[in-house]
């Protein structure tokens, strides 16, 4: 399996449990963007604090993955 597969099955992996645990999705966009918006400024507080604090890189990835996984679900439900 390739790197490329792994990220991808770790994407869908993060997408099926935050539908799990948050099965309602918002309907207008407005509301998904703003999902994908909130992970992404989590993904870069991560990154600040690995860069300047003492955060770690598992912390990045998983910002990432949730991040990637809230655009997913936006543009399945688009």
């Amino acid at each position: 399996m390739s790197i490329l597969n792994l990220k991808l099955e770790e994407i869908y992996e993060e997408y099926f449990r935050a539908e799990k645990l948050h099965p309602n999705w918002p309907e207008d966009l407005i509301h998904q963007a703003a999902i994908v918006g909130e992970e992404a400024g989590e993904l870069l507080q991560a990154a600040l604090q690995y860069e300047y604090e003492d955060g770690t890189r598992a912390a990045i990835k998983k910002e990432a993955l949730q991040t990637a996984a809230m655009c997913y679900r936006l543009l399945i439900n688009f």
